[in-house]
């Protein structure tokens, strides 16, 4: 039986045309295949990460089942080639970011670093694990981009370029014709890198929109010579940017790396690596809520923290440190953001290298997806209740992508993110 592959069957001509002569397309059938078992299972959520290759990026979907476990789906071709920044590109963790891959509603934008472009995808509501690309890739108006993020208020995403030509640019989402530049909203960080990055030093991190959409963050890491900050623009009614943003450089942090909103609060939850996190708070701002007062604290243990997921269900917040393995849990107090309580550490397999994460919410009950290269595993965790995370099992990434003939290597694959309905 011949099959084509729904992100071909939208836009066959521009993809054949993009994609690498190596990168395989990917059949999609509505039949049965006994080596994907989600393909056709829907279900209540659908995760997606990606492959990040530099002969072809792939988006990986699972469908979720009413008990969190993961039913692998398909790859699909995204448009582009992945890269990995130096100096070393045979160690995982190739972007040094979180928010790769970002979903926001049935909308999944994805960054395809060695190509300087960034794709849209719809997702099925009824089978999460159906993507179709919307459009064509775009470029994103810099170098090598690391992270997306969508206003859940207006649909629009942003991008975050960490090359030679750095800063953020913004698209409105178009049904047809996919991602839209937004005029008036190129802004440039003023970084001293290269395509790729030599290293992680003052790299951007993470791009994020605030729950109103007023405000976009982009938090940049430091060296030895150079303390991380935080950047915000304001976000106009047209989706443009203010012309320069606000410089928050946090109270003994360098390292600057993942961005959470802290639930109730006007603050930022910010991973710091190698310390353990920056509180941002702008409760007492300016009249634009772009500066912050900064707390820092430190987590026991800490060696690269750069990850961090909130949950719906227990209230409180994870962080994942890929070089001692490690799971936290935190408490932040949404009356007093700067009251960090440590709840507990849940230890992961040694050398299992977990970067990227998600918490997902299905049925009332959370669960936790730890992307980890160093197994080649998605490590699974039920948050119970606080303090109570459940070790639960884990998905192996190899077999999934044997089982569809597309490469997924540990030192490239990056992002993890999730549709759910709650």
């Amino acid at each position: 039986m011949h099959c084509i592959s729904l992100a071909l069957a939208l836009s066959a001509a521009a993809l054949v045309s993009a994609a690498p002569a190596n990168a395989k397309q990917n059949p999609i059938c509505n039949t049965q295949d006994k080596n994907r078992p989600g393909l056709n299972a829907g279900g209540p959520a659908g995760l997606y990460w990606m492959s990040n290759e530099p002969n072809g990026n792939f988006v990986f979907t699972a469908n979720l089942d009413n008990d969190g476990k993961m039913l692998f789906g398909d790859a699909v071709y995204a448009g582009g080639n992945g890269a990995h920044m130096g100096p070393d590109t045979s160690k995982p963790n190739p972007l040094q970011s979180q928010g790769s891959v970002k979903v926001v509603g049935d909308k999944l934008v994805v960054v395809n670093a060695g190509s300087d472009t960034a794709s849209v995808f719809q997702i099925d509501f009824q089978n999460p694990a159906f993507i179709r690309m919307i459009g064509q890739p775009i470029s994103t108006q810099g170098n090598f981009p690391v992270s997306a993020t969508i206003d859940v208020t207006t649909g629009n995403a942003c991008i975050l370029n960490a090359g030679e030509k750095n800063g953020v640019s913004c698209y409105t989402v178009d049904l047809r014709k996919g991602l839209v530049p937004i005029p008036n909203s190129v802004r440039s960080l003023n970084l001293k890198l290269k395509t790729p990055p030599e290293n992680p030093d003052n790299t951007p991190s993470q791009i994020l929109f605030s729950d109103d959409g007023k405000r976009l963050f982009a938090s940049v890491k430091g060296s030895k010579d150079n303390t991380g900050f935080l950047a915000v623009w304001t976000v106009n009614d047209d989706g443009s940017l203010s012309p320069d943003f606000e410089k928050n450089v946090p109270n003994g942090g360098a390292n600057p790396a993942s961005l959470t909103v802290v639930r109730g609060a006007d603050a930022l939850m910010n991973t710091d690596i190698g310390k353990g996190l920056n509180i941002f708070d702008f409760t007492k701002s300016n009249n634009n809520k772009t500066k912050a007062e900064t707390q820092d604290f430190q987590v026991g243990g800490s060696s690269h923290v750069a990850w961090g997921e909130f949950s719906d269900a227990t209230r409180n917040y994870y962080i994942s440190d890929s070089d001692t393995a490690t799971y936290t849990e935190l408490s932040i107090d949404p009356k007093n953001p700067n009251n960090v309580k440590g709840v507990k550490q849940y230890p992961q397999k040694k050398g299992s290298f977990p970067i990227d994460q998600e918490v997902v919410l299905i049925n009332g009950k959370d669960h936790a997806y730890l992307l980890s290269p160093g197994a080649m595993t998605m490590q699974i965790l039920d948050l119970v209740a606080p303090g109570d995370a459940q070790q639960r099992d884990s998905f192996d990434l190899t077999q999934a992508a044997k089982n569809i003939g597309v490469t997924l290597n540990a030192a490239n694959m990056q992002g993890v993110n999730a549709f759910f309905t709650g």
